[in-house]
C-alpha cells in the first residue's frame, strides 16, 4: 500500500514528437488498513505488563473484526469500537481498536508473537499484525563471558569487570558478594548507585596456576528471581 509512480516510454512515427514519456502515479489502499503503525513493538521488564493500541480501518462492507488466533499464550488482543479519542482524524470508514497486551509471564528474550485478525471482508478476510520487541530481564550483566584471554598470572596487571543493572530501579536489588570457583581469583565488588547499578571485579593473582582457566563467577544478589547469577570464565594463564 501507499503512493506508487511508474513511467512508460512510447515511441511513434510523429516527425515532431518521436519520443514521449508518460508518468502514472497513483495511491494503492488495502482494504483493511492498520494506523498509525502497521505493527506493534514492546521494551518490557520480565514481570512487568505493557499494552499499546493500533487502529483498524475499512471502507468496505462487512468489516467487523475480530481476534482469531495469537502467536503465544502471553500475549492478549482484543477488539473494540474506536471511541472518538481512539480515532484517526480524517480517515473514511469503519474504525476498530485493537489493544495488544504483554502479561507478566512473556520469557526474556525477543518478543515474537503476531496477532491475526478475521476482518469481515470478503477481498481480505485476514489480517497478520506483526508483534515484536524485547522482553529484558529484571537483572542484566554484562559481559556474558568474562575472558582473561592470555595472560600472566601475578605479573600482569590485568581486570576484567563485570556490570549488574537493575532494570526495575524502582525496586532496589543488591549485589551482596561475588566469588570465582577458580583459586588465586579475587573480587570486588564497587556500587556505582546503590540498589541500581554495580561493577563487578574481577582480579587475577600470582596464585593462579599456569594452564588454561575454565571456570565461573557467581555472583549474589537481594533478587527474588536471580538470586545467584553464573556467569561463564575462561583465560590461558602463562
Amino acid at each position: 500500500s501507499g503512493p506508487i509512480s511508474k513511467s512508460v516510454l512510447v515511441v511513434s512515427n510523429d516527425p515532431d514528437r518521436p519520443q514521449l514519456n508518460l508518468f502514472v502515479k497513483a495511491m494503492v489502499k488495502p482494504f483493511v488498513d492498520v494506523a498509525p503503525q502497521q505493527y506493534v513493538r514492546f521494551s518490557v521488564v520480565k514481570g512487568d505488563a505493557a499494552s499499546q493500541d493500533v487502529v483498524l480501518i475499512s471502507e468496505e462492507k462487512g468489516f467487523k473484526p475480530t481476534v482469531a488466533e495469537t502467536a503465544q499464550p502471553y500475549v492478549k488482543a482484543e477488539v473494540s469500537p474506536a471511541g472518538d479519542k481512539d480515532k484517526i482524524a480524517g480517515r473514511p470508514g469503519e474504525q476498530y481498536k485493537l489493544n495488544v497486551s504483554v502479561l507478566p509471564d512473556a520469557p526474556e528474550g525477543l518478543l515474537n508473537a503476531p496477532v491475526r485478525i478475521t476482518t469481515g471482508v470478503q477481498q481480505q478476510p485476514t489480517l497478520e499484525i506483526p508483534v515484536s520487541g524485547i522482553v529484558r530481564p529484571r537483572v542484566s550483566v554484562s559481559p556474558i563471558t568474562v575472558n582473561f584471554g592470555n595472560f600472566t598470572a601475578g605479573k600482569d596487571p590485568i581486570t576484567r569487570n563485570i556490570v549488574v543493572t537493575n532494570n526495575k530501579p524502582g525496586t532496589p536489588v543488591k549485589v551482596t558478594k561475588a566469588e570465582v570457583s577458580v583459586p588465586g581469583f579475587m573480587t570486588d565488588v564497587v556500587p556505582t548507585q546503590e540498589g541500581v547499578s554495580y561493577t563487578v571485579v574481577v582480579k587475577a593473582s600470582d596464585k593462579v596456576k599456569k594452564g588454561a582457566v575454565e571456570g565461573k563467577v557467581t555472583l549474589h544478589t537481594t533478587d527474588k528471581d536471580k538470586g545467584v547469577i553464573e556467569i561463564p570464565l575462561k583465560g590461558e594463564a602463562l
